[in-house]
């Protein structure tokens, strides 16, 4: 009588089977569920376990781990590849990628594929097939993003060091301009606070105002104001004191001198007098030598006369 229910229990369980294909693992007794020793799963087909990620995000240089763990492989080998472009990295243990930084480990406790991929760069994101040689061929693609590393993310609850206000103009103290060039005066405000006053330009303790041959610019962002007074054409009245106030924030000085500018002395001759200056001097030169072989020549008649007399004499 217990053997003839045994049975029918058993033949109950295997009909439930045929007509859902597959129940909850909670409803499953242990003996029934798939493991390595179980009579029941060595003819079973393999298939991939779906709990492991897919989508994997690695650091820039960090090592990425793509795991891949097949139920029922027995006797059939696990090969990884990449899609795009298509290459043939490892098959079993076995790695044929020339590249140094992937190898292909199993992890025998968690019976799990894994293409280890060290010092992780751009281009090896992509998409990575884990494949198996059954029939129909099997494949399990887990993708790879390679991402700059976030420094933010080592920040914690501590509160952190704010900077003092500053203002600052830069060039330092004296600014020495030419008459007639453009002067650049720059101010940079920084705070740790958001900054919403606005940077006032003082020359000789007077406010400076937009107008023509002046102007003023300035660009504000969370924490930093920087301001610009520009002269497009500098004359002697522009000289003095140049202050900065950002308010509260504090103020910065500056003294301008404008000086002349030195004019180079113009040349005498022009490119119109230059040739027929060269003309003037060779002719004047070929005078001058002319004059001294006549010369020369006179003196030796001279001489020769002279030692004809004393001859005859």
């Amino acid at each position: 009588m217990y053997l003839r229910m045994t049975w029918v229990f058993i033949l109950s369980m295997t009909s439930i089977l045929d007509m859902t294909g597959c129940l909850p693992d909670k409803h499953l007794l242990s003996w029934l569920k798939p493991n390595p020793i179980n009579i029941l799963t060595l003819n079973a087909s393999p298939y991939f376990d779906s709990d492991l990620p897919q989508k994997m995000v690695t650091n820039l240089g960090d090592t990425a781990f793509l795991k891949c763990k097949v139920i029922n492989l027995r006797n059939r080998m696990v090969s990884w590849l990449k899609t795009d472009p298509l290459q043939i990295i490892s098959s079993g243990l076995y790695t044929f990628i020339k590249d140094p930084r992937y190898s292909s480990e199993y992890m025998e406790e968690e019976n799990t594929w894994v293409l280890k991929i060290t010092k992780v760069e751009y281009e090896d994101s992509g998409m990575f097939d884990c494949q198996v040689n059954a029939d129909p061929l099997m494949t399990y693609t887990v993708s790879l993003k390679v991402v700059k590393k976030d420094y933010r993310q080592f920040l914690n609850d501590a509160p952190q060091y704010a900077a003092d206000p500053s203002v600052k103009i830069l060039g330092g103290y004296e600014h020495l301009v030419k008459v007639g060039s453009v002067l650049n005066l720059t101010c940079v405000v920084t705070t740790p606070t958001s900054y919403n006053q606005m940077t006032r330009w003082l020359q000789n303790d007077r406010i400076v105002t937009p107008k023509t041959g002046v102007s003023l610019l300035s660009e504000n962002t969370p924490h930093t104001s920087v301001s610009c007074l520009i002269i497009h054409r500098v004359q002697h009245r522009d000289a003095g004191s140049y202050v900065c106030a950002a308010g509260d924030m504090g103020h910065d000085m500056a003294v301008v001198g404008i000086i002349e500018e030195v004019t180079p002395v113009k040349s005498f001759l022009t490119h119109n007098l230059l040739i027929p200056f060269i003309i003037l001097l060779s002719i004047t030169s070929f005078i001058i030598v002319l004059g001294i072989i006549r010369t020369v020549a006179r003196n030796s008649e001279e001489i020769d006369s002279c030692s004809r007399r004393k001859t005859d004499l």
